[in-house]
């Protein structure tokens, strides 16, 4: 229902044709204005006009201006003609016009009909075959006697034809004249006639019309009366009315006419006007002579004359012609806007209408005319096709009944797509007449849809990314880009064309080849020399644009993807020393004597190195990491043969390139001297396996350890390390390549740390945590107890197993041990004891004279120590000295090297621990220190890092002898912290 409503507004909105209908007069001079369409249609705009003429024989009688729109005379107008040859209705003539406007793109379809204005420019005229030269008269003819006149043609119409005849001469009241039927003036008789009294009336017949300006002719009309014995032959009737079929067979007798005489005399006949008839002349029968063509005439008037010796007489026959149904209906079909026909040799017609008109547009109009009668016309047209449906209706849109004319519009009603269907064939269209039998005509049609510029070019193509490896040649070509535009011709005939200004691509705008105009440098594409980035996108902008009218483009983007190559050897830092010099004492297993550093401009794999390292002294062995750090082996034994003072190395700087590794070389040499200074350190290489270390307190600012990250899930490319302890931050340092400092005094004896590491490359983690004890060196055997414990702490755990097995063994034995030794351990118990207690009573001592000292403004020597919390170390004070220069806020592991006033108190500092062992023993020998050792002086301080503070100072301070000697801390380096003329019990 809803489809069906749809149908019905659509064909209801196109069928509402407004007439345009407009009067002129016949043989208004040419060039004169009918109309101004601009303004009959309210134009603000400029447009296009156009009008045809909807039957062909119009003679194009009108013209449009296409700009203006102004309709005017083309050629003579002149209705009487136009009516004779049939080009209009002689009752009123009319010119149908279509006109055609295009407006902006749109077209609008309007039919104008223009009636031709009669004129009163003919005056009546009467034809010579019906002029009656002598009209006689028997004087005994009854009144009211009718008698045939000659007639009078006027080509005018209506009041300007003819409209009366009148008699005009002497006596002409005998007359009068009957013009009432067949357009046929009668003479009839009003008086009686006497032929003595008047034998002869010469008379004039007057026709005349009612025009404005009345127009007449005048024939003499001659009228004899006769004696009443005088043979003259009389007309069974004066008129004479056929009608015969216009397929009459040539020789068919239509008529016969008949006279009669008075004496029976022969009668002859004889046919006064030309016609396709002719009549025996002896017995008044007539025949058709020629064809008759309803469409050529439709009637005859025949003037018969009938005589038997010299008297004739006259009648008048009128023959209408019956039309049949012998003519076809005719079918033009008049394209309209952007549709266009083309007749082909196969007499097939071509609609071409373009794909972007609009539903509801017409696209033709389809004109039906039939030259029959309209019983025998009356033209309607049907439509059939042999693949539906059609995107086409029809509707009629006038009519004129006269000449038999139908006006069709063919209406869009669906939306064409050339690129779906661009051709619908086989339409027929099928014109029907009403006559009996029907006659029928057909036109077989396709409709071609033309192609529209609406499709947009798109580039073909699987990737728009584009592989390229740097280093190609100049005219590399990339591809050849094909693009698909569905249109046809221009409009799918594409041109190519780079939107970016770049002096790196090259693009024909007409094969859409894509070639390189240089050879690419991936590392100055690499700015900021990434080296994760192995491959740079550079994208363009490659616009598609067709040739249609109006073009229409498509900007697509391409991506090349350059490729790095391995082109770049490895590069070691020339600013760099390879000539390291150490005291033989600096080479321990683990130390990291520096490290050394290369560069590969590429980037991935190809710019990732690793080092190998091969020595040319078998006596000294040395690793390098895959971050440069120069190390000697962990398990590298303490050589028995003699170091050379100097050592020679082959460093290999190597890149990762699966295939085609590059690597360069740098000499390493090693230098050594006996001289070792105290100030002189090195720090280790720990590896990842390692969970707990100890770092001596006076390693603050220099790098302890360097963590071995290299080791990273086997193989590393681009390791990071860093602390994820962001309290700790302040105190601890790490460098991203693993370089471990303390950097602030800590605030604890033992640190957890917790790092976390990364390799930027395969984005591989790990956690690792390590355990950190701090431990002052200035303390004798302190770092080294740290250690023992460390290991007397694994000892335990790996003892403990055998400890519990044998332990029922060890309860049986000791029964009968402590039997066996139980007096000898009472004494030993007993000394035992007597050395604890003078040990408490020496720290009682000591706090007894802390609190007398405290009111002598001296400072605590328990200030110097460390915390109370702290249980790793212990201050041991002489009672007999304290310090007066020593800060209370500065510790045991950070106290600045200053002169000061001896005063007569020392001041010890030893370690819980060895205080312990010392306890332990009974009978302590005494302890002499040796002096300190003098700092070698080295030639060279380049140990591989740059960044180590190794300057050195005096190990030794002025004292008066006179003065005990008291520790004071002059660096941050391990110093004897007890005289060598003391005794350590």
């Amino acid at each position: 229902m809803f489809v069906l409503i749809s149908f019905l507004l659509l064909v209801s909105s196109t069928s509402s044709h407004t007439i345009f209908k407009y009067t002129i007069e016949e043989k208004s001079p040419l060039g004169t204005i009918v109309t101004d369409f601009s303004q009959e249609l309210r134009l603000n705009t400029s447009a296009f006009f156009r009008i045809y003429e909807l039957l062909p024989f119009n003679e194009n009688f009108f013209a449009v201006d296409n700009q203006t729109g102004q309709l005017k005379v083309r050629s003579r107008l002149d209705r009487d003609q136009m009516c004779s040859r049939q080009q209009c209705s002689c009752d009123s003539c009319e010119v149908i016009l279509q006109l055609l406007v295009d407006i902006q793109g749109k077209s609008l379809s309007k039919l104008v009909q223009i009636k031709i204005k009669d004129l009163n420019d003919h005056s009546p005229n009467f034809p010579p075959q019906s002029i009656i030269p002598i009209i006689h008269i028997k004087e005994n003819v009854p009144l009211g006697y009718r008698i045939v006149l000659p007639y009078a043609n006027d080509p005018d119409e209506g009041s300007n034809s003819v409209q009366s005849y009148r008699l005009h001469g002497l006596n002409s009241d005998d007359f009068d004249i009957d013009f009432s039927s067949f357009d046929i003036p009668y003479l009839i008789v009003r008086s009686s006639l006497d032929r003595q009294r008047q034998s002869f009336y010469s008379l004039t017949l007057i026709a005349s019309d009612h025009g404005d300006q009345s127009r007449s002719d005048s024939i003499q009309l001659d009228i004899r009366i006769v004696d009443s014995n005088d043979p003259i032959p009389t007309f069974l009737q004066t008129v004479y009315n056929v009608d015969i079929r216009e397929d009459t067979v040539i020789g068919t007798t239509i008529l016969n006419i008949e006279a009669i005489s008075d004496k029976n005399e022969k009668i002859f006949y004889e046919l006064l006007t030309e016609s396709p008839f002719i009549i025996d002349r002896l017995t008044g029968q007539i025949q058709l002579s020629k064809a008759l063509d309803y469409e050529r005439e439709k009637s005859y008037r025949l003037t018969i004359k009938a005589y038997e010796q010299s008297i004739p007489t006259y009648a008048n026959i009128f023959i209408r012609i019956i039309d049949v149904n012998d003519n076809p209906v005719s079918i033009r079909i008049l394209v309209e806007g952007n549709t266009t026909l083309q007749h082909k040799e196969s007499d097939k017609t071509v609609l071409f209408t373009p794909e972007n008109t609009l539903v509801g547009t017409i696209i033709a109009h389809v004109i039906l005319n039939d030259l029959d009668s309209f019983a025998n016309g009356n033209p309607y047209l049907q439509l059939r096709t042999s693949e539906p449906p059609l995107p086409l209706i029809y509707k009629l849109i006038y009519q004129n009944n006269f000449q038999n004319l139908k006006l069709y519009s063919l209406i869009l009603h669906q939306t064409l797509d050339r690129e779906t269907k661009s051709i619908y064939d086989n339409i027929q269209f099928l014109a029907y007449d009403s006559g009996t039998p029907t006659l029928h005509t057909q036109l077989v049609i396709s409709l071609n849809i033309t192609d529209v510029n609406d499709c947009i070019p798109k580039l073909l193509t699987n990737s728009s990314i584009y592989q390229v490896n740097e280093n190609n040649p100049i005219g590399y070509l990339i591809d050849r880009l094909r693009a698909y535009d569905c249109d046809l011709g221009d409009n799918a005939r594409v041109g190519y064309r780079l939107l970016n200004q770049s002096n790196l691509l090259i693009l024909n705008s007409q094969t859409g080849e894509l070639s390189l105009n240089q050879s690419i440098d991936f590392e100055k594409l690499n700015r900021f020399h990434e080296k994760n980035r192995t491959t740079i996108d550079l994208d363009f902008l490659i616009e598609l644009r067709d040739y249609g009218q109006p073009s229409l483009s498509n900007q697509t983007k391409i991506t090349l993807r350059i490729h790095d190559m391995n082109d770049h050897s490895p590069e070691f830092d020339q600013h760099q020393s390879y000539n390291w010099t150490y005291s033989k004492e600096m080479l321990q297993p683990g130390i990291v004597l520096g490290r050394i550093i290369a560069t590969d401009a590429d980037s991935g794999l190809f710019g990732f190195l690793h080092y190998s390292i091969r020595s040319l002294n078998p006596c000294l062995i040395l690793n390098i990491t895959s971050l440069g750090y120069v190390y000697i082996p962990h398990e590298f034994p303490i050589t028995t043969c003699s170091l050379s003072p100097s050592s020679t190395f082959e460093v290999t700087a190597t890149d990762y390139d699966p295939i085609n590794a590059r690597s360069t070389t740098q000499t390493l040499i090693i230098n050594l001297h006996s001289n070792s200074s105290p100030e002189e350190f090195l720090p280790k290489l720990l590896p990842l396996s390692l969970q707990r270390t100890t770092i001596d307190v006076h390693t603050k600012d220099h790098t302890a350890f360097i963590i071995d990250i290299t080791t990273l899930n086997n193989r590393t490319y681009e390791p990071r390390i860093s602390l994820n302890h962001n309290h700790l931050v302040p105190c601890w340092n790490i460098s991203s390549s693993g370089e471990l400092r303390l950097i602030s005094r800590p605030s604890a004896s033992s640190y957890f740390l917790s790092f976390d590491l990364v390799d930027d490359y395969t984005q591989n983690h790990l956690t690792y945590k390590l355990q950190i004890d701090i431990c002052n060196s200035s303390i004798l055997n302190s770092c080294q107890l740290f250690r023992s414990s460390n290991n007397k702490l694994v000892l335990i755990y790996a003892m403990s197993l055998a400890l519990s097995i044998t332990f029922l063994c060890i309860v049986i034995f000791s029964i009968i041990i402590c039997l066996c030794c139980r007096k000898s351990q009472q004494h030993n118990d007993k000394l035992a004891s007597m050395h604890h207690h003078s040990f408490l009573q020496y720290n009682d001592d000591y706090h007894n004279e802390k609190i007398d000292t405290a009111s002598d403004q001296y400072k605590s020597a328990s200030d110097s120590t460390i915390r109370d919390d702290d249980h790793d170390s212990a201050c041991i004070v002489n009672g007999h000295s304290a310090s007066s220069t020593t800060s209370s806020n500065d510790t045991w592991y950070n106290r600045k090297e200053s002169t000061i006033e001896m005063q007569p108190t020392s001041v010890y500092q030893y370690d819980i621990k060895l205080a312990e062992l010392l306890r332990k023993n009974p009978n302590p020998p005494c302890i002499y220190l040796s002096d300190l050792p003098p700092i070698p002086q080295s030639s060279s301080t380049d140990y591989g890092f740059s960044s180590l503070n190794l300057s050195k100072s005096s190990s030794t301070s002025t004292i008066s002898n006179h003065q005990p000697e008291v520790l004071v801390e002059r660096s941050t380096k391990m110093k004897s912290f007890i005289s060598s003329h003391e005794c350590v019990v």
